[in-house]
């Protein structure tokens, strides 16, 4: 590599994202090896003791040594606790209020990382989108494959975020794997209570992370005063409002409102939101992970 080469800046775009450490609030079934405490016994994963053969009718696991020194003659066999691989997938919001610069990179940036931590740790990783319908020009099915991560940052990237609602993310959620899984639900949560609930509802058998975007500009982080330019979130429609400081106090209690009662509505149903504002941060998310 030439020094130009080198000291060339790299390109985002192909940069490969962070791998963050994470864990499970539950434990997976299934057969193939991974990372993740499971349910069960089996031949691999950690230690957990010695049983007698006649607990655990399997000669392979006989402990010679254990068994040779029982005065009772019983024969031992290792006992294993089994760890397991699982899916984590992406459920992404791509409606046109989701296609603003900073919370469209936020988003992207923030399911290549997921993407990036689940193959790190074994683990295989499916991205599925939707806005008024599921968007297959985006889905990405469960995979461990090399380079998915860069596929899937570019993917909501460059994908167009056009829909005028959020309504089609419970059928995309059919989609899931049958076994359950990690979800990250990944909007600005901009939709009806009802379709909201219906979409949890489709959920029901997953570990569901609310990823909840946000956009200070859009909860009054604006001037006290003067012309600013409104648009509408789904419908693209603009419009002047003079700004003064009654209505931007209005506008950010309505915001603190909002946020509180998605807060509330995930909390009644056992789930804890990680809300991402305006960029993406990797250090608050692995913070989020280690202690959800």
């Amino acid at each position: 590599m030439s020094p130009r080469e080198a000291d060339a800046p790299s390109d985002p775009a192909t940069e490969m994202p962070p791998a963050l450490p994470y864990r499970l609030r539950w434990r997976p079934r299934g057969e193939r090896p991974g990372a993740h405490p499971a349910l069960g016994e089996g031949g691999d994963g950690t230690f957990r003791g010695l049983l007698p053969l006649i607990a655990r009718p399997d000669p392979r696991r006989i402990d010679l040594r254990a068994s040779l020194r029982d005065p009772f003659e019983t024969i031992h066999v290792r006992n294993f606790a089994p760890r397991r691989a699982t899916t984590v997938a992406v459920l992404a919001d791509v409606s046109a209020s989701m296609a603003f610069d900073g919370v469209r990179e936020a988003a992207a940036e923030l399911a290549a990382t997921l993407a990036a931590s689940a193959i790190a740790g074994g683990d295989a990783f499916a991205l599925l989108a939707a806005d008024d319908e599921a968007r297959d020009d985006i889905d990405l099915p469960a995979s461990r494959r090399r380079g998915l991560a860069q596929e899937v940052r570019a993917r909501l990237r460059d994908a167009p975020f056009t829909g005028r609602s959020a309504g089609g993310l419970a059928e995309a959620a059919v989609r899931l794997p049958q076994r359950r899984c990690l979800v990250f639900l990944v909007s600005d949560f901009l939709l009806p209570a009802s379709d909201l609930a219906a979409l949890l509802d489709a959920l029901w058998r997953h570990d569901v992370v609310p990823v909840v975007l946000r956009d200070s500009r859009a909860e009054g982080d604006l001037p006290a005063f003067g012309l600013i330019e409104a648009r509408d979130a789904e419908t693209g429609g603009r419009r002047l409002v003079l700004m003064r400081p009654s209505l931007r106090e209005r506008w950010r209690a309505q915001a603190k409102s909002r946020i509180a009662a998605l807060d509330d509505l995930f909390a009644g149903r056992g789930l804890g939101a990680f809300h991402l504002s305006d960029r993406f941060d990797a250090d608050a998310l692995a913070d989020f992970l280690a202690h959800r």
